[in-house]
């Protein structure tokens, strides 16, 4: 219990320096802050109690987070552009934001030729390519594919519509393995296209989000048919799907982002693990798990872990009713853990440095931070909608 009270506080602390703090404690800061606070804490009392529970608090945020960063970046738009369409002025003076996703689709073209194929700045922008990057190595590091399911601003969409519905009216376990496959045989598509056109081709033809960030002008044929392309994904993919299958679809099969973060989430600092000698094989852990990361076999085969595309989203966690599944450190190899400390005080320091609790506040720490710029200038045009009130 402690433990619990020491991490809600440094996340206060940190809400309130990033969030509170850089937009000079307005009123939009202020609020946000308290939500925050409240979701961080619910979650992490709300796991002291019951391992696995708190995820209901990730879901909460991931989904506020996904609506309110596309409505601050469609105000954005408006401001600059006076709608969400790409100008040919923005293109010619590489001044569109580098999208997290375009990362797998630009880094083979920028090894092979030395430039970067994304009309972005490299430096001097909110969303330059060189910060994105760097985002994205921290993010490796820390999270590895838990950026799926903690922080991506797209991905909340389909997270908040894959719990809408109480009961999934497609299942899909018996396709796990395929969908993984299909992931992956995307992504190699992708990024080879991407190599040979010289082209961001997801960003161009497949990305479902361009209905609710940006998007070229329908100017003509292929630009008509791409436009289709993207409603159709958005419709698909990521409402219709979601809701009958309860999975992230868009995210288990069609985001090379993903594809990308599994194969570098070897690099992260933390992992899933299935104690095998718990795990009676009922298989609800692999029914939740929305990216598919779970499949008949690798349950009896014993792997002891999640496939490659598990994004640590902690779904696993709560539903297991032998309490077999856990975060764990990468560099515990051998699965051992120390003795119950004989004090007090070595309980509380072993409670805090527990990799569950590690997991769940760098996370979420690394989520605040991305998210206050967005999240503020949404709520800001919120209070403006309903009264002005600033």
């Amino acid at each position: 219990m402690i433990a619990s009270f020491i991490l809600t506080l440094m996340m206060s602390f940190i809400v309130i320096f990033f969030v509170a703090g850089m937009d000079g404690f307005s009123l939009a800061s202020f609020v946000y802050s308290v939500f925050l606070i409240t979701l961080f804490a619910g979650m992490t009392f709300s796991e002291r109690k019951k391992k696995g529970s708190g995820v209901i608090f990730r879901r909460i945020f991931q989904t506020v987070f996904a609506v309110g960063f596309c409505a601050a970046f469609i105000s954005d738009l408006y401001a600059e552009r006076g709608s969400m369409a790409i100008t040919s002025q923005a293109m010619s003076n590489a001044e569109l934001p580098f999208c997290h996703i375009a990362i797998p689709q630009a880094l083979l073209p920028l090894l092979v030729t030395k430039n970067i194929i994304f009309p972005a700045r490299i430096s001097g922008h909110y969303a330059a390519v060189a910060s994105m990057i760097m985002i994205w190595l921290v993010c490796t590091l820390i999270l590895g594919r838990g950026w799926c399911s903690w922080v991506c601003f797209y991905g909340g969409w389909e997270e908040g519509f894959s719990h809408l519905a109480k009961k999934p009216r497609i299942k899909l376990l018996p396709k796990n393995k395929e969908i993984r496959e299909l992931h992956f045989g995307f992504f190699f598509f992708i990024v080879l296209a991407s190599l040979c056109q010289m082209a961001c081709i997801y960003c161009e033809w497949f990305c479902p989000f361009k209905l609710v960030t940006e998007y070229s002008p329908v100017n003509s044929i292929p630009s008509l048919v791409a436009t289709i392309i993207f409603v159709g994904l958005f419709v698909g993919l990521v409402v219709v799907l979601p809701i009958l299958t309860k999975k992230r679809t868009q995210c288990s099969t069609l985001c090379p982002f993903g594809a990308f973060a599994s194969l570098t989430d070897r690099f992260s600092a933390f992992r899933m693990k299935i104690d095998t000698e718990k795990c009676v094989g009922c298989m609800k852990c692999a029914s939740v798990c929305p990216f598919s990361a779970i499949d008949i076999k690798t349950i009896q085969d014993k792997k002891g872990r999640p496939e490659i595309t598990c994004a640590k989203c902690g779904e696993c966690v709560g539903v297991c009713p032998q309490k077999a599944i856990s975060y764990e450190f990468k560099f515990n190899k051998c699965g051992c853990s120390s003795s119950a400390p004989k004090t007090a005080f070595g309980r509380v320091v072993q409670d805090l440095l527990y990799p569950a609790q590690l997991f769940r506040f760098a996370a979420f720490s690394f989520a605040t931070i991305m998210s206050s710029g967005f999240m503020i200038k949404s709520l800001n045009l919120a209070f403006n909608l309903i009264g002005g009130i600033k």
